[in-house]
C-alpha cells in the first residue's frame, strides 16, 4: 500500500504544482513580459493563437493542466528516486530543466519546431515564451521537489538526501 499511496501523492503535487505554476507563469507572461501583444484581440496579434479570455480557453485551461500533471506524473514516476538522489533543490533544478527542453525547447511542436515549419514569428514572442516556460518548469521541479520532501519523505527513507550547497 505504501508504494501506492506515495505515487499518489507524487501525482498530486505534481497536478497542484502544474497548474499553479502554469498560470502564475502565464499572468507574468501577459503582464510584465508583454505576451499580451500576441494574442487577440490585440491588433498584432498572430494568427493562429486564440484569445485567452474568451470562454473556450477558459473552459479549458485547468483540465488541459491537469492533464499535462498527470502524463508528467506519470512519466516521472519510476525516476523519482534518481532525482531525489540529486537533493531537493539540485534535483528541483534537474527537474524543471528537464521538462524545459523536453516539453518546450525539443518537443514535436516546440521552439525549433517553430523555427523550422512556422512562418517567421517576431523574436520577442520567442524571447517571452522562453522565459516564461523556463520559469515555470523550475518553479514547477522546484515545488515538487519541496513537496516530496514534505509529504512523501517516507519513500525515500534509507536514501540520504545530499546536502543543499551547490558546488
Amino acid at each position: 500500500m505504501q508504494p501506492l499511496r506515495s505515487a499518489l501523492i507524487f501525482a498530486l503535487g505534481m497536478v497542484l504544482f502544474q497548474v499553479i505554476t502554469y498560470l502564475l507563469a502565464g499572468l507574468f507572461a501577459q503582464n510584465v513580459l508583454g505576451a499580451s501583444a500576441f494574442y487577440p484581440p490585440s491588433p498584432d496579434a498572430l494568427c493562429f493563437l486564440r484569445d485567452p479570455t474568451s470562454s473556450y480557453v477558459q473552459s479549458l485551461i485547468i483540465p488541459a493542466q491537469v492533464l499535462r500533471g498527470l502524463l508528467f506524473a506519470t512519466v516521472l514516476l519510476p525516476f523519482r528516486k534518481v532525482i531525489w538522489s540529486y537533493g531537493r533543490l539540485r534535483g528541483g533544478i534537474l527537474l524543471g530543466v528537464v521538462l524545459f527542453v523536453l516539453t518546450y525547447v525539443a518537443a514535436s511542436g516546440g521552439m525549433i519546431e517553430h523555427m523550422v515549419y512556422f512562418i517567421p514569428i517576431p523574436s520577442s514572442f520567442y524571447t517571452i515564451t522562453f522565459i516564461e516556460v523556463l520559469i515555470q518548469t523550475l518553479l514547477l521541479g522546484l515545488l515538487v521537489m519541496w513537496w516530496e520532501g514534505r509529504l512523501n519523505r517516507e519513500y525515500y527513507i534509507g536514501q540520504e538526501e545530499p546536502p543543499i550547497y551547490i558546488e
